[in-house]
C-alpha cells in the first residue's frame, strides 16, 4: 500500500523550556546560584534501575568550588563514573541564560534506601532526596497487560454503560470493567502543571517517575538537544533485560504518539523530530517485538511524498531487516499468526475510529481494511505468548481522547466501548492461555466530559430557536432513559436511530454549537478567523450556541482536566491497585507482581 499519497499535515508541538523545575530543589540561601538537579526531589526508583543524573548550574562558568555528593559521598565515587561537563545557554536570544552541566549517564540505582543529593557552590547548598524502594521478593505474575484508554473518565464509562441499555437504573449490558475485583484512583499532575498531557502521564505509568509536560521517559533540562535529557529506564526495558520477556505495543494512534511511545522512548517534547527519533529508538532498543497502529508517514524516506521524516531512512526496510513481519491491512494481519516479531502499520496518521470504520465508512478514504482494537490485541497476544519467559503488552485506545478533544461524544464513547471489548477479549484469552497474567486498566489523564440530562431529538430538531431547543433538554424526573437501539447486538449503540439521546457536554472548549446528536463526519467545532477561534457554521448547525471559556486563540478543541483516573485490575498482583495514589504507582504495582528486581540482573 502506498501510504505516501495520504499525507496529512499536522503542526508539531513547540519545544518548551522547563525552567519551572528549578523550585523543586531546596536551596539554603535566597541569593544562591540557580541549580537544577535531575532526577528531581521525591523521585522513586527500583534498585538496579538505569538512569541518568544531571546537575545544571545557571552561571557563566562552572564554579571551581562546586561539589556534588550523595549521602555525603562524592557522586563520581559513589557511582564509579566521572561526569561529562557541558555548557550552553537557553531562553531568549536577547537575554539568554548560561548553563553549566555535569551529567552521569547509564547509572544504576543503588540498594534500597533514601539518598540525599547535595550540590554545593559559593557556600550555598541545593538538595533533593531520592528513594530507592525495596524490590518485591516474589513473582506472582508471569505476564502483564496494561490497557490505557487515553482520556477516559468514570463519567465516560457511566455514559457508555447507559447508552448500551439501562432499565430502572440497572444496566442491561454491563461493561467488562464493571467486573473488576480491584479498583483504585490515581492522580496525574506533572512536575510543572496540575493538568497533564499524555507524554508525561504515560511515562509515569511506564517508568514510575513523574516528569514534565510533553516529556517522555526523561527529566526535562534546558539543553539545546531535546533528545539528550536525563533518561530513566522503562518497565519494558527492565522486564526484557531482567527476565528476557517480550514486549508489545498496540495503539489506535500513530505509534510515535505520546502514550505508545512511552513504553520505550525518551525525549523532551512531542515535536516531529522527536517522534521520528522514537521509531528509531524502538529499533535500537531491540526488545519491542510487536508494534501496531498508524504512523506510516514516519517510516518512509523524506523524499517520498507524504513523509514526515527529516532524513532518508526507510524504516519499513529497517524493521523488515530486523526480523519483523510487516502487515498493512486487517486481512494481512489475519495471516500473520506465526510471526515471531510483528509490525502492523494501518494508516499514514492515526487510525480511523470505530464509528467511521463501521458506520460512516465514507470517512475512511482508501483505508477501508483497518483492523479494530480487538483484532490487534489478540494478534499481539498470540505473537508475544511464544516467549516462555513471559510478556508485557501495552494496549491504547487513543481516540477516546482524540475525539473528546473536538467534543465528539459518540465517536469517543464508541472507541471506549471498543476498548472495553478488547479488554473482554484479552481476559478470555488470558483465562484460556495464560491465567498467570496481571491485567491493569486505566487512563493517562482526564477530560471534562459529563452527562447532565437527555434530549428529545424530535422536539430539539423542530425548535425554531435556542429557547425551544433548550426546552427539549430534560433533567431529573423529566429525563427519560436514552433509547439507542442495538439491532445487531454488537454492543455498540446505533447513535443515529435514537429519539432520546444523552445530553453530554464538556466543561471547556471554544465557542461552538451543540445538538447532542451524532455527526456523520468527525466534528470540527470551531474554526480560526484571523487567529480567533469561532463557532464552525458547518458543525451542528441546528445546535444551541455554547460560549467558549478557553483563550480565544488557543485552538478548536477542549483540553485535559485534573480529575483522578480510575484503575481496574484482574489477576495475580491485582490487589495492589486498591487505594488512592499518584499514577506512578501503577509502574510499581506491575513491577511488584513480577517480582521485578533489576539489581538481580547485574
Amino acid at each position: 500500500m502506498n501510504f505516501a499519497r495520504f499525507f496529512m499535515r499536522r503542526s508539531s508541538l513547540a519545544l518548551v523550556i522547563i525552567a519551572v523545575l528549578l523550585p523543586f530543589a531546596s536551596v539554603t540561601a535566597q541569593d544562591a546560584v540557580p541549580v537544577l538537579i535531575l532526577p528531581v526531589d521525591q523521585a522513586n526508583f527500583l534498585p538496579g534501575a538505569l538512569f541518568d543524573f544531571r546537575v545544571e548550574i545557571h552561571t557563566d562558568a562552572m564554579p571551581e568550588d562546586v561539589t556534588v555528593t550523595v549521602n555525603g559521598t562524592d557522586a563520581s565515587e559513589l557511582f564509579g563514573a566521572e561526569a561529562t561537563v557541558e555548557s550552553w545557554s537557553f531562553g531568549s536570544e536577547e537575554n539568554p541564560t548560561p548553563a553549566q552541566s555535569m551529567i552521569w549517564r547509564d547509572l544504576t540505582a543503588p540498594e534500597a534506601g533514601e539518598y540525599v543529593v547535595e550540590v554545593t557552590t559559593g557556600g550555598n547548598t541545593t538538595s533533593v532526596t531520592w528513594t530507592v524502594r525495596e524490590a518485591s521478593t516474589e513473582r506472582v505474575a508471569q505476564n502483564v497487560i496494561l490497557f490505557v484508554a487515553d482520556g477516559m473518565t468514570v463519567q465516560m464509562l457511566t455514559a457508555a454503560r447507559l447508552a448500551r441499555g439501562t432499565v430502572q437504573g440497572l444496566p442491561t449490558n454491563p461493561l467488562m470493567v464493571d467486573s473488576a475485583p480491584f479498583i483504585g484512583l490515581s492522580h496525574t499532575s506533572s512536575i510543572d502543571s496540575p493538568m497533564s498531557d499524555s507524554a508525561n502521564t504515560a511515562s509515569a505509568l511506564n517508568t514510575g517517575h513523574i516528569g514534565s509536560i510533553n516529556a517522555t521517559g526523561s527529566y526535562s533540562d534546558t539543553s539545546p538537544d531535546s533528545l539528550d535529557d536525563p533518561r530513566v529506564e522503562t518497565f519494558a526495558s527492565m522486564v526484557s533485560r531482567v527476565y528476557g520477556m517480550s514486549v508489545g505495543v498496540v495503539t489506535t494512534a500513530d505509534f510515535s504518539d505520546a502514550t505508545p511511545a512511552a513504553v520505550w522512548a525518551s525525549g523532551r517534547n512531542r515535536g516531529n523530530g522527536n517522534r521520528n527519533a522514537y521509531l528509531v529508538q524502538a529499533l535500537e532498543a531491540g526488545y519491542i517485538d510487536v508494534l501496531m497502529g498508524g504512523g506510516a508517514r514516519r517510516l518512509i524516506p523524506m523524499a517520498t511524498e507524504g513523509s514526515r521524516r527529516e532524513d532518508e531512512r526507510n524504516l519499513f526496510d529497517e524493521y523488515a531487516a530486523a526480523g519483523y513481519t510487516i502487515v498493512t491491512t486487517a486481512t494481512e494481519l489475519d495471516t500473520a499468526a506465526d510471526a515471531e516479531r510483528l509490525l502492523g502499520v494501518f494508516n499514514p496518521n492515526d487510525m480511523n475510529v470505530w464509528l467511521d470504520r463501521n458506520v460512516y465508512t465514507n470517512n475512511l478514504g482508501d483505508f477501508t481494511d483497518q483492523p479494530g482494537l480487538v483484532q490487534m490485541t489478540l494478534a499481539a497476544l498470540n505473537t508475544l505468548n511464544q516467549n516462555e519467559n513471559g510478556f508485557y503488552l501495552s494496549v491504547e485506545a487513543a481516540s477516546v481522547d482524540k475525539q473528546m478533544h473536538p467534543l465528539d461524544q459518540e465517536r469517543a464513547l464508541s472507541d471506549l466501548i471498543e476498548f472495553d471489548q478488547a479488554l473482554a477479549a484479552a481476559a478470555s484469552w488470558v483465562a484460556e492461555n495464560a491465567p498467570d497474567t496481571l491485567i491493569v486498566v486505566t487512563a493517562d489523564h482526564a477530560h471534562g466530559y459529563e452527562v447532565f440530562g437527555t434530549v428529545d431529538v424530535t422536539a430539539f430538531n423542530a425548535a425554531a430557536d435556542d429557547a425551544g431547543r433548550r426546552d427539549a433538554i430534560n433533567t431529573y424526573a423529566d429525563a427519560q432513559y436514552p433509547n439507542y437501539p442495538d439491532a445487531n447486538d454488537d454492543g455498540f449503540p446505533e447513535w443515529a436511530d435514537a429519539t432520546i439521546v444523552l445530553a453530554g457536554n464538556v466543561n471547556n472548549g471554544p465557542d461552538r454549537t451543540e445538538n447532542f446528536q451524532v455527526s456523520e463526519t468527525p466534528r470540527v467545532p470551531a474554526i480560526s478567523v484571523d487567529g480567533i477561534y469561532v463557532d464552525n457554521p458547518e458543525d451542528d448547525a441546528n445546535g444551541i450556541f455554547v460560549s467558549g471559556n478557553l483563550p480565544l486563540g488557543s485552538g478548536s478543541s477542549g483540553v485535559h482536566t485534573l480529575a483522578d483516573n480510575p484503575v481496574f485490575a484482574w489477576g495475580p498482583g491485582a490487589e495492589g491497585v486498591s487505594g488512592v495514589y499518584h499514577q506512578r504507582e501503577v509502574f510499581f504495582i506491575m513491577a511488584n507482581a513480577l517480582g521485578l528486581n533489576p539489581a538481580a540482573a547485574e
